[in-house]
């Protein structure tokens, strides 16, 4: 498994390429929530492995990064905090949309994000125009209606099949390690 920041950065490396911008250092170290030192660094084993170009216009994947961390790429489609409420665990909820199986028991995947600082972890599965849980498909809405139709909004292109991991934390620093540390998990293999 990749660690946390690589993944963190190699995701926003290609979502910003998928949109024709490139980002540098800073805005990278900003939008992940990372020292600029460890970008540096982490830029640094990406670039000496040809997984990465770095130049004054920013950073870029090789065609050997793009196939080296394709699914990563492909299967983790969305990130973003998310205001809920009735299922609110702490301050600092963070929500990655996956389209990948699940690999591993909730509770397993959970712990793994409380090992990392999170609070708690919810692991849903999109079903039918619909958010359910993963352990025992209830819908979402059932129980927990604006929550429900906050996800709906937020991630509007989940298909049948697709997962969504939300880490809480009481800082979005620690909601953003875990959520990463569980998103590994999805995209190997």
């Amino acid at each position: 498994m990749e660690s946390a920041d690589r993944s963190h950065l190699v995701y926003r490396i290609g979502r910003a390429a998928a949109t024709g911008t490139r980002l540098g250092r800073r805005r990278l170290a900003a939008c992940c929530g990372l020292s600029e030192m460890s970008v540096r660094l982490e830029l640094e084993r990406l670039r000496d492995a040809g997984w990465a170009t770095l130049d004054r216009s920013g950073v870029d994947l090789t065609a050997a990064g793009r196939r080296r961390f394709a699914s990563l790429l492909d299967r983790i489609r969305d990130v973003r905090a998310v205001e809920l409420t009735t299922l609110r665990l702490d301050a600092c909820a963070l929500a990655g949309l996956v389209a990948a199986p699940e690999r591993a028991a909730a509770w397993e995947v959970r712990d793994l994000a409380v090992r990392q600082g999170a609070t708690g972890l919810l692991l849903l599965r999109f079903a039918a125009q619909e958010w359910t849980f993963s352990h025992d498909d209830e819908p979402i809405v059932e129980r927990n209606p604006d929550d429900a139709l906050v996800l709906i909004d937020a991630f509007p292109e989940a298909v049948v099949g697709d997962r969504l991991v939300v880490a809480f934390a009481p800082d979005m620093a620690s909601a953003t390690l875990a959520l990463w540390h569980v998103l590994g998990e999805f995209a190997d293999g």
